[in-house]
């Protein structure tokens, strides 16, 4: 397989190290994970198509070990699961040229994801594409110290990054929706969003759907990957 696939894979759930212990499941030729941050303030499941290995439901403990292992591999790999008893142990990996063994963690040391069993009403949903990626990410390095971005809608709806209720430094993005109801302002890790746009900036259809129930629910896809983000309010 090519190795960027997989290496996107792993990048759009480990968010510049955000992540770094999660499961991984392989079923019918297609791998995903559900991952959830320290904090607890982020969920999500990222899914790969066409992992052709056998079957399995395996644990990444360190997935910056991982990603180190695997940039020493050439642009094509194969990979394959090694097994003890019938039980994955390890993943092998090869080029042909220089092969890896990365161990694999026991599942019951690996977070376990909670499910959301309800969600609330959407309130505004914001289009993203490469524009407002562009944006975001300028805007969120241009004031690094702000760890959050509010999101408000009123006659045109707005990203500020910076604190919006108060005379500091701060840059207000008018972004596109498909739709807009109006909306206080409510509150987000500015942080995980950057990490999340800089990993997804391969889609094709990507969106934001924001809850004035205190969430955030990022979309993206292409023919390889379907990412989903959650992202709980702050309390700013």
């Amino acid at each position: 397989m090519n190795k960027q696939k997989l290496t996107g894979f792993v990048e759009k759930y480990s968010l510049g190290n955000t992540i770094e212990s999660v499961p991984w499941s392989i079923k019918k030729n297609t791998l995903s994970t559900d991952f959830v941050s320290d904090d607890r303030t982020l969920l999500g499941n990222v899914t790969l198509n066409s992992f052709e290995i056998d079957d399995a439901e395996i644990g990444i403990y360190n997935t910056t070990q991982l990603q180190k292992m695997i940039s020493v591999l050439g642009s094509e790999v194969t990979v394959n699961l090694k097994k003890a008893d019938k039980r994955a142990i390890a993943i092998d990996m090869t080029d042909g040229d220089v092969s890896l063994n990365y161990m694999l963690a026991d599942l019951d040391i690996i977070p376990k994801a909670p499910k959301l069993k309800t969600l609330p009403d959407t309130t505004v949903v914001i289009k993203i594409d490469n524009d407002f990626i562009t944006k975001f990410v300028r805007a969120k390095n241009a004031l690094s110290e702000s760890d959050n971005f509010t999101v408000i809608s009123n006659n045109i709806t707005q990203i500020i990054i910076g604190e919006s209720d108060s005379n500091t430094n701060k840059i207000n993005i008018n972004v596109a929706t498909e739709v807009s109801n109006k909306m206080s302002a409510i509150s987000f890790n500015a942080n995980y969003l950057k990490e999340i746009l800089a990993a997804n900036r391969d889609h094709t259809d990507g969106k934001m759907e924001v809850c004035a129930g205190g969430l955030a629910i990022l979309t993206f896809s292409n023919a390889d990957y379907t990412s989903k983000y959650y992202l709980v309010q702050t309390n700013v």
